[in-house]
């Protein structure tokens, strides 16, 4: 399997991605008179990449388990389930930070940097598809 097909290699384009993305909303917030919606933009893609970054430790824990790279036990697959749990407070953090200082951060501004993630992946899913055509 090639590096950019492999877990690690997408993982690792996708944090490239994201990075710049963040570089790019946080000179937008200070540069800006929309500091609001960038540091919106900012704290959602940065809750919803910290989000992925989690879920991709723990499917690199599950595969090992799966591959008995490692002893076998219940551990890992309980902390996938705390994982899930500390993900959906991240994100209901992030958006009651919004609603509490909302003359700091803009709702549907963590919302959208929320759900940006999800484009990157969408983007480097089409990419990949092109590419193999």
């Amino acid at each position: 399997m090639s590096n950019m097909t492999s877990l690690e290699g997408k993982m690792r384009q996708q944090t490239i991605i994201t990075s710049i993305l963040l570089v790019l909303f946080l000179i937008g917030y200070l540069v800006t008179p929309f500091s609001k919606q960038f540091l919106g933009l900012l704290l959602g893609l940065s809750v919803s990449f910290l989000n992925l970054w989690t879920t991709y430790r723990k499917a690199q824990v599950v595969g090992m388990v799966a591959d008995r790279r490692r002893k076998q036990s219940f551990l890992p697959f309980i902390l996938a389930g705390f994982g899930f749990g500390i993900r959906i407070i991240l994100t209901i953090s992030a958006v009651y930070l919004a609603l509490i200082y909302p003359d700091m951060l803009d709702v549907i501004s963590v919302i959208a940097g929320l759900a940006l993630i999800y484009v990157i992946i969408i983007l480097d899913m089409l990419v990949q598809f092109v590419r193999k055509r």
